[in-house]
């Protein structure tokens, strides 16, 4: 199957699982925020998320967005253009790109930007907008870049390939997996590994050489991007609906089944637990032993990668078009449907802030809001 094809059916079932979205009837609840105990409720200081503004492209957003320095907010859109935006919503600039931008930012300790869009080139744009330098591969890119501590970039390109990429912009090396990498995004261990998914249905590592460690295969296309247990263990999903939990040496050490495919990327919690969405519309927490913590049903598909707060709680949209924050019980803390799907991660900004994109063209930001509600004892 070529690229082209595959690419219609992702996109294909993408559309229709918007349309067979069901409306969540979870409540609006308040959240109240405790500074000794982010789990409490402090009817003295209370606290929720409040709709902020928002601003409008000229497209469908399935980029997720990046929040830099200054708090300037990064996202690309299928319009061809990459937006920086300041914390106010006002549009400090956009590059247009000669193809839609499906891949989301990564901005390095200098300010750089880096993605990578349709037209086959991953860029690297100054802090005001201006181009640094492009890499051209061999196929659309549809990945979102990762850098090492030595500032090295990678990325997958639907001409199979994985690159490594110098900061002058030129190829380090390049390996040629078995498929397509649609939009599996590379992720980087403690140790300076790289791992990335193939829709040859593998899991790879990397050595920063070029050198292949091992490939783990799974039995579906593999477009969840790896995250790593204080041991080391390495999470990830795949399109056969098993979350995966493999050894440092690629062996596995447990899997876990959901009753549909994963496209969604783990999250792991400071105390260990693993929190991954489905496409059965559960957002699930094991922990490390495999073992089911819970799961809590949104209204829709969870394509995004579940984001933990300062305060310990979870954040993660659906294609119901629902924001969810969700405690470590598993409980729903807040929700907020905007106009559109969301397939896109959540981003924290400056105070608590959030900011999330949406399928209706917009990106949108939330702010903390002090709500003075009487105590239940008055």
């Amino acid at each position: 199957m070529n690229y082209i094809s595959l690419r219609k059916i992702i996109l294909y079932s993408v559309i229709i699982n918007c349309l067979l979205s069901k409306e969540t009837n979870a409540a609006t609840v308040n959240l109240y925020i405790n500074n000794d105990s982010p789990r409490s409720r402090n009817y003295n200081n209370p606290y929720k998320l409040v709709y902020n503004w928002h601003i409008v492209t000229g497209s469908t957003i399935f980029s997720s967005i990046t929040v830099g320095k200054a708090g300037t907010i990064y996202v690309g859109s299928y319009d061809n253009k990459l937006y920086a935006i300041n914390k106010e919503g006002k549009i400090i600039w956009s590059y247009l790109t000669d193809g839609k931008i499906y891949s989301s930012p990564l901005i390095d300790k200098n300010g750089i930007i880096y993605f990578g869009s349709n037209d086959k080139k991953l860029y690297a744009l100054n802090p005001n907008g201006t181009k640094r330098w492009h890499f051209e591969a061999g196929g659309e890119i549809y990945s979102s870049p990762a850098i090492d501590k030595n500032g090295v970039i990678y990325f997958g390109s639907n001409d199979q390939k994985i690159y490594a990429i110098n900061s002058d912009g030129t190829k380090k090396w390049d390996y040629k997996t078995g498929a397509e990498i649609y939009s599996a995004s590379p992720s980087i261990d403690n140790y300076g590994n790289i791992y990335i998914g193939s829709n040859d249905n593998k899991l790879y590592s990397f050595h920063p050489s070029g050198i292949k460690n091992w490939e783990y295969e799974t039995e579906g296309y593999v477009y969840s991007s790896a995250a790593f247990a204080k041991d080391g263990t390495i999470y990830f999903g795949s399109y056969d609906n098993y979350v995966y939990a493999l050894n440092l040496n690629g062996t596995l050490k447990w899997r876990f089944k959901t009753e549909k495919m994963i496209y969604s990327s783990p999250t792991v919690g400071s105390d260990g637990v693993l929190y991954i969405g489905s496409y059965d519309h559960k957002l699930y927490a094991i922990y490390p032993n495999g073992s089911l913590k819970w799961a809590f049903i949104a209204g829709g598909t969870i394509y995004s990668k579940p984001k933990i707060s300062r305060l310990g709680n979870i954040f993660v949209g659906s294609f119901d078009g629902r924001i969810y924050e969700i405690s470590t019980e598993g409980k729903l803390l807040w929700n907020f449907k905007i106009g559109g799907p969301i397939y896109s991660n959540i981003a924290f900004g400056e105070n608590d802030s959030i900011y999330v994109s949406s399928f209706d063209h917009k990106i949108y930001a939330f702010r903390k809001k002090l709500e003075l509600t009487p105590s239940p004892w008055d």
